[in-house]
């Protein structure tokens, strides 16, 4: 009898470890990157393979799930030249500098409004830890989750809308063309 037992733990063993391990190679080499999925699905583009993201900042999970992102993206020579290829041929994708609205939600300025008043805005790169980015192309999206969001044209945020903004509910996208690194930011108030 215990020479049975062992035999079909043996059996069962050599039956089920190839098996186990052909699943979890498969889930591993499938797996993608938490950044560049979030990325992806938000700016409805395929980051080239071999893309690494690192997580700069986050603070999400405030009430509602308010909070800020900042992830950053180092592409393969190859991924680098094939992205730049695609987002110079995009008429959404714009060459820095950020428009004014962006500049001072981004970098920190003021804005007047059409009274003439001044209303500043202190800037989010610095808490997050966006360097400042002078070269390159820049792209804004509204957060798709956020109902309010989807009846603000982020891509083409002003300075009149900015104003009257009473939250932020954005990705926006930045690619420093002089290190070849893109970043996105994500804001939820």
């Amino acid at each position: 009898m215990k020479k049975f037992v062992l035999f079909s733990v043996v059996f069962l063993s050599l039956i089920l470890a190839p098996i186990l391990f052909t699943i979890f190679s498969f889930s591993l080499l499938f797996s993608q990157d938490s950044g560049v999925k979030e990325f992806e699905e938000n700016f409805n583009i395929r980051l080239p393979r071999g893309t690494v993201s690192e997580k700069i900042y986050d603070d999400y999970g405030g009430f509602h799930n308010d909070g800020m992102k900042l992830y950053k993206f180092v592409f393969t020579p190859e991924g680098k030249k094939s992205f730049v290829s695609y987002i110079e041929k995009q008429e959404s994708w714009k060459k820095l500098p950020l428009s004014q609205a962006y500049q001072a939600l981004i970098y920190g300025g003021e804005i007047k409004d059409f009274s003439g008043n001044v209303t500043g805005f202190g800037g989010f790169a610095k808490e997050v830890g966006l360097p400042k980015i002078s070269s390159g192309y820049w792209k804004a999206i509204g957060d798709k989750s956020v109902i309010t969001a989807r009846f603000i044209d982020y891509e083409n945020l002003d300075t009149k809308t900015l104003i009257n903004l009473n939250s932020y509910d954005f990705y926006l996208a930045i690619y420093d063309a002089e290190k070849g690194i893109l970043y996105m930011f994500s804001i939820n108030t």
